[in-house]
């Protein structure tokens, strides 16, 4: 009697073995699906800048070019941060997207628009004195007086939102969940921030680059991306604007 007691007995405990092998085995597979998943959303979200950068070396109209870099540097990242928002991918936070206090709002929006103005128009300079010209291609000049105003407004204010809640925000959030590095989160960014600029040669990468770095400090200490995309449009403005020029 005691001989069958004793085969049931192991009988279970191989089952109950068996049982916590799957339990483990499936606890465990998790931890691997949000990287894989990190990768694809920053992958997928990251390629269009890359890609647009073509329309600078080989598109001269101005409107095939404007239409190239709405549809996809704009609309084509937005509509995939909408879908990843909706699937439950990512959340607004995870975009940077958080409310601050407004003196720090400020405080940062200013010093931020102050240093990358500054990095913008006199770095861009040095840079290019320093390094080979490797210019490849650049935006053409647009002769309609009105598409004029409103790329440099609305084109420009959208440039802000897109490339902040992406190359800060995004970044910022997903890299920090798998390298515990803070600098190497800050380097990668900078730098993929600055490839994305590849068109206009090596002096525009390495200056967009330490402007990136710049301005991934603030999310690293606010955890907000809204005084960066503040900065973001105010640096563009001037530079496409020609204001300093101008006074």
């Amino acid at each position: 009697m005691d001989r069958p007691r004793s085969c049931g007995a192991t009988h279970v405990n191989r089952e109950t073995d068996a049982r916590q092998i799957v339990i483990n085995d499936v606890s465990a597979a998790p931890h691997l699906l949000p990287s894989r998943q990190d990768t694809i959303v920053i992958g997928v979200l990251t390629l269009p800048f890359l890609l647009n950068d073509f329309a600078n070396i080989f598109v001269r109209d101005y409107r095939l070019w404007l239409a190239i870099d709405y549809g996809f540097v704009k609309a084509l990242p937005l509509a995939l941060i909408l879908y990843f928002l909706r699937a439950q991918r990512i959340s607004y936070s995870d975009l940077g997207i958080q409310r601050i206090g407004f003196a720090r709002f400020i405080a940062w929006s200013f010093s931020l628009t102050a240093v990358g103005i500054f990095l913008d128009q006199f770095g861009s300079r040095f840079f290019a004195v320093l390094l080979p010209d490797t210019r490849l291609g650049g935006m053409p000049k647009i002769t309609n007086p009105l598409l004029d105003q409103i790329d440099l407004y609305l084109g420009l204010a959208l440039v802000a939102v897109v490339e902040e809640v992406i190359f800060r925000g995004l970044y910022f959030t997903l890299l920090s969940r798998h390298i515990a590095s803070r600098i190497a989160v800050l380097t990668f960014s900078a730098v993929t921030f600055g490839l994305i600029h590849w068109s206009l040669g090596l002096s525009a990468i390495v200056n967009s680059a330490i402007i990136g770095a710049v301005f991934m400090i603030c999310i690293w200490r606010t955890g907000s991306v809204l005084p960066t995309i503040v900065a973001h449009f105010f640096v563009n403005y001037v530079a496409f604007s020609g204001l300093l020029q101008k006074l």
